[in-house]
């Protein structure tokens, strides 16, 4: 054997591995390409606390009910639901289980908080979409939710998303 024959060997095997591995990172999808080259951990969003102005997230799109907020400016009210929050809970689990876009990141049940990550297929780093539960006075139910990105995309993006998330939610209101 040549050496012109080992190094067309050579190439021919590091080709192969190439399109494997570029294989399985597609069919692991962006987040383990993310994970490969860092990712930084997501900080907790408390809703009686976060300060869009000047704390570590900024931008996104946030939608709050009265005095929720009190340290950051709502870009919305949020609505009332006629149902309690057990139900709307169940409903929020429900959109996010057949999304095929939407995960779940961290879910803390006795603070009603939930943190989603939804991913547009053609982004490498999945926006993230954090929920809290409120029971109103009348039994029935509300919530905060903030929409924002570790990439910084525009606040339209975040806007469609809250508004999408919501009359999913509402549409199934009673």
């Amino acid at each position: 054997m040549s050496l012109l024959d080992i190094i067309r060997n050579i190439a021919i095997a590091l080709s192969v591995l190439v399109v494997l591995a570029g294989g399985v990172l597609l069919l692991a999808g962006p987040e383990t390409l993310s994970g490969l080259i860092g990712q930084r951990k997501l900080p907790e969003i408390d809703f009686a606390t976060l300060d869009r102005a000047t704390g570590e997230i900024r931008g996104g799109y946030l939608l709050c009910p009265p005095d929720a907020c009190p340290r950051a400016t709502p870009d919305a009210a949020a609505p009332t639901f006629a149902l309690p929050v057990e139900r709307l809970r169940a409903r929020l689990f429900e959109y996010v289980e057949v999304s095929p876009d939407i995960r779940s990141y961290r879910l803390d049940p006795a603070r009603e908080t939930y943190v989603f990550l939804e991913r547009d297929p053609s982004m490498m780093v999945p926006d993230v979409v954090t929920v809290r539960l409120y029971a109103t006075p009348d039994g029935g139910s509300t919530l905060a939710i903030y929409s924002w990105s570790p990439r910084g995309t525009d606040i339209g993006t975040h806007r469609r998303r809250v508004r999408r998330w919501l009359a999913v939610l509402g549409a199934k209101a009673e």
